[in-house]
């Protein structure tokens, strides 16, 4: 098998890629030649290094980022093989380690001017140098060739003119990366924070190999007109200082600073959180000190979650309170698991399907580490999230009745006639058994999961009984940034959230709209007690809102009702926001309870 167009093939393959994802690979290659190097007997300490090129600068002015490693480097054979074919890679080529394509198809994209390859190997000190590059012209990505004595070939021997990087003493190979044109600087990105390079190695890292330093060049001054124009400027010595960063990962930061870390082992996986201090504000642009859930392979981070997509993570593993000082990274146990990155690394996958992210959130809940639970506790300590159960319960009492959808089950002793497919489970027989290894979609009376909802009355059906559930109703609770029970950006300009896994209504007290019948209610009442007002108002939403849980949940389970996610997102805090948007019929009652405690309305 052959490819027809291999240009295009390249950069529809970049386009699925992070933005980032060149800096990974070309770190990643330069770990491995590291490893590769001790594998052949090498003891000395591995060093990669991102600065400039600093030969360029010297005789041009222009900056162009390079990377650096003392590994094995690469001699003409493998130049040849190794840069100039897709899907080839001069270490181990598997589905769990390096897959051959990544620095190319993202690297060479980002740079179609050129990733110039400088190597030293014992067969050639004096280094070789190659290009890969897109030729513009005939459209097409690979080596550039030069003329080298009466031939042409993909490599050439090095300039006595080019400085060999500090960092390699014998062998090791340097990349440079050229850009898009000949002028544009490649350390910086325009779009990007200043110290772009070092906050992504250390967030990409969980923790780097033994024995290798990671390093990169970092400037004093952001104005590139005062960078100098040699490695040798040291900080503080005028306008134009630098020095090499050392790179740690985000372990490192995250048990330096931390208040309270731990482990929870999970059934197949191995769970790190940390506790943060409050405001915490030490990383200067090194490392994000934000609240985090991402899971840990081979040393890397993936499908890191941040602010408001870890928020809803950390409600799902329980963390309800003080989330944005939590930090959460759970790393499969690939004994167990059979995990696999995906082409662009950027997510893993278990089978084909994601990680069982819902799974670890249930074992994390039943073994919430107590530092953790002693956190929300002291967040709750002082905070009111309203007692209204008891008042909820007893109107609840009132209307229950209109909640209970008719449901109807298939039993040999029932009295009515009922036809249709029950949902969930294996099929039930009439005499109570279940055929074999069967997953029943079909007629059927359903499993014991069922939720039995599809059966229905008819007259030629079969022998059936009308189901009755107790109601579960949730537990309301009011939340505030006043408080410490909310963080702001959570739930702003929502009215509230539904757990699932809680069965628990978290109401934004701070809700605009909450605001404003409190407001309108105080104006009518001004004898009324502040208390009062908001016990009303409070005990109304609630079971508002209880009641539009509860009737999205006698829906679950229809045909049309049958899908998750479809439940959640008539759940959603978007939906329950819409829930309590009425305000006539809720208004009235409040000014009623009111009146019925204090007197008659000023406004009456």
């Amino acid at each position: 098998m052959r490819v027809d167009n291999t240009t295009f093939m390249i950069e529809r393959l970049a386009q699925d890629c992070a933005p980032y994802q060149y800096i990974r690979e070309l770190t990643q290659n330069s770990f491995d030649a590291i490893r590769r190097k001790r594998e052949l007997g090498w003891k000395g300490d591995g060093v990669v290094a991102w600065d400039v090129d600093w030969t360029i600068v010297q005789s041009t002015g222009f900056y162009k980022l390079q990377i650096t490693d003392n590994g094995t480097g690469m001699g003409p054979h493998e130049v040849e093989r190794y840069i100039n074919r897709l899907s080839s890679s001069t270490g181990t080529q598997s589905m769990e380690q390096n897959f051959g394509i990544g620095a190319k198809i993202t690297a060479g994209v980002e740079n179609p001017m050129g990733l110039v390859y400088k190597s030293w190997t014992e067969a050639h000190p004096n280094g070789i140098f190659a290009t890969l590059w897109k030729d513009f012209d005939a459209n097409v990505y690979g080596l550039k060739q030069y003329q080298v004595g009466d031939s042409y070939q993909h490599y050439a021997p090095m300039n006595s003119q080019v400085q060999k990087p500090l960092e390699i003493t014998d062998t090791g190979t340097s990349v440079v990366l050229m850009g898009k044109t000949e002028d544009e600087n490649t350390y910086l990105r325009p779009s990007e924070k200043f110290k772009w390079l070092i906050s992504y190695l250390n967030e990409r890292y969980f923790e780097l190999p033994d024995a290798t330093a990671l390093k990169v060049r970092e400037f004093q001054n952001a104005d590139v007109t005062n960078w100098p124009k040699s490695p040798n400027a040291k900080m503080g010595e005028g306008d134009g200082g630098n020095q090499m960063r050392t790179i740690r990962g985000k372990r490192y930061f995250l048990e330096k600073y931390a208040e309270f870390k731990g482990i929870v082992n999970l059934s197949n996986a191995t769970l790190y959180w940390f506790i943060l201090p409050e405001s915490l504000n030490v990383s200067g642009g090194l490392w994000d000190e934000k609240t985090q859930v991402g899971a840990v392979y081979q040393n890397e981070l993936y499908e890191v979650k941040r602010v408001h997509q870890a928020r809803a993570e950390m409600l799902h593993f329980g963390i309800n309170y003080g989330f944005n000082r939590v930090v959460i990274y759970v790393k499969p146990d690939t004994s167990k698991l059979p995990v696999f990155a995906n082409t662009a690394r950027s997510a893993l996958l278990v089978n084909g399907e994601p990680l069982p992210w819902t799974q670890w959130h249930s074992e994390f809940r039943e073994n919430m580490p107590t530092e953790i639970r002693e956190m929300m506790d002291s967040i709750l300590a002082g905070a009111d999230t309203g007692n209204y159960e008891e008042n909820v319960k007893r109107r609840w009492k009132e209307i229950k009745d209109l909640f209970q959808l008719n449901k109807y089950r298939k039993t040999r002793s029932g009295e009515l006639n009922v036809d249709g497919i029950n949902p969930g489970g294996s099929e039930r027989r009439l005499d109570g058994t279940r055929p074999a290894g069967t997953n029943s979609s079909r007629k059927g009376a359903g499993g014991g999961t069922a939720d039995l909802y599809a059966a229905f009355i008819s007259e030629e059906g079969e022998a059936g009984e009308l189901v009755t559930r107790d109601s579960n109703l949730p537990k309301t609770t009011w939340i505030s940034v006043e408080e410490g029970t909310r963080e702001n950006g959570d739930l702003e300009d929502r009215a509230a959230r539904y757990s699932r896994e809680e069965n628990t209504i978290y109401i934004n007290r701070d809700f605009r709209v909450f605001e404003g019948l409190r407001t309108a209610s105080s104006e009518s009442y001004p004898h009324a007690s502040e208390f009062d007002v908001k016990r009303s108002v409070e005990e109304w939403v609630s079971l508002q809102l209880t009641e539009s849980v509860m009737g999205v949940l006698s829906l679950q389970g229809s045909p049309e009702w049958s899908d998750a996610a479809t439940i959640d997102v008539a759940l959603s805090s978007e939906a329950l926001t819409a829930a309590v948007m009425p305000r006539y019929a809720t208004y009235s009652l409040i000014k009623r309870q009111l009146g019925s405690v204090v007197g008659a309305s000023v406004k009456s």
